[in-house]
């Protein structure tokens, strides 16, 4: 263990804004072994990056990161074998509550589940809430198809709505992506985007959000796609008579967004109108974003105007200081 960068934590305070980080990953052997065994190795497109908790320290003290709330990313854990998602996230699982003993607090989890086998998810749920007293839990947008907001989750939602838990979604390749259209465009660039946005809109039609209102939900990416689809979503939704007047702006002001990716120049700005400062988070998207992106990403949010210090301060570090209950 990198003792330095673990002490490195008591300076972070006296930073001008140190940043609490919930959208980071970190990708444990067994994972990598079985993104091999399914020849997933090339995962959206990218070989999957080279991790360690050590470099992965060394960028979060470039970027003035205390604590990363880590968690598995795309293509998640389900290969469509349900004994073996059981076992694999398991081991991940306890990989990363070893992360957060080993690295006296600099990670955090965010756990797996093995959505969407019932059983076998709320039985992971209530071990890394008892035994690995995780910080939360990590959805894929969808699972072999099968997206939130489908019956076949109502069952998890309603564990994760009684224990009150902060639920971060991650995007997945959509279950069915069109032939022959912006081949070699690899499929975080836009397909990302869409699936957030595609599952989201699910969960508003099948009332989710309303069934579970104990539940954080934190949408990656600034929202994706949200902030331009709401007022179309009012018009289809609302004056068509599927829902009440004001229900997608309440949801969708109600949910909190994670600032990761490309969100300036003007996604932001969108998001700002939808929801107010105290519903954004930082996130860095280590190390599916190479260092120097995350670089330049978390420099153009220290820069921009839309956001005041105190605005910054708040984004970077006291919301999920909050929403986690860290004292």
């Amino acid at each position: 263990m990198d003792i330095k960068a673990v002490g490195s934590l008591i300076s972070f305070r006296g930073n001008k804004h140190p940043k609490i980080d919930v959208h980071s990953h970190y990708i444990p052997d067994a994972y990598l072994e079985a993104l091999i065994r399914h020849g997933e190795e090339n995962t959206d497109g990218f070989p999957a990056p080279k991790w360690n908790a050590e470099e992965h320290i060394k960028v979060m003290n470039k970027l003035g990161i205390e604590t990363s709330m880590i968690s598995i990313s795309s293509p998640h854990i389900n290969f469509g074998d349900a004994d073996e998602a059981a076992a694999l996230i398991r081991k991940v699982n306890d990989f990363g509550a070893e992360l957060a003993v080993q690295y006296n607090g600099r990670f955090r989890l965010m756990a797996s589940l093995p959505v969407p086998y019932t059983k076998a998810a709320i039985e992971e749920m209530q071990r890394c809430k008892s035994d690995l007293r995780v910080d939360g839990f990590a959805l894929p947008t969808n699972t072999r198809g099968t997206y939130l907001g489908s019956s076949e989750f109502d069952p998890v939602f309603k564990e994760l709505n009684r224990v009150g838990a902060v639920v971060v979604l991650h995007p997945n390749k959509p279950g069915l992506v069109p032939a022959g259209v912006n081949e070699g465009l690899p499929i975080p660039a836009m397909e990302f985007l869409f699936d957030t946005t595609r599952t989201v809109t699910n969960m508003i039609l099948k009332g989710t959000f309303e069934k579970y209102p104990d539940i954080k939900f934190v949408i990656p990416h600034a929202g994706a796609f949200l902030s331009l689809l709401a007022d179309r979503l009012v018009l289809f939704l609302e004056l068509g008579g599927k829902l009440k007047k004001g229900a997608i702006e309440k949801i969708l002001k109600g949910l909190y967004y994670d600032l990761a990716g490309a969100c300036l120049p003007r996604q932001l700005e969108n998001l700002l109108e939808l929801t107010g400062h105290e519903h954004l988070l930082y996130g860095s998207d280590t190390p599916y974003t190479p260092e120097p992106g995350c670089v330049i990403l978390a420099d153009a949010l220290d820069k921009t105007k839309l956001l005041t210090d105190e605005q910054r301060e708040d984004i970077y570090y006291n919301n999920a200081k909050g929403m986690f209950r860290f004292r």
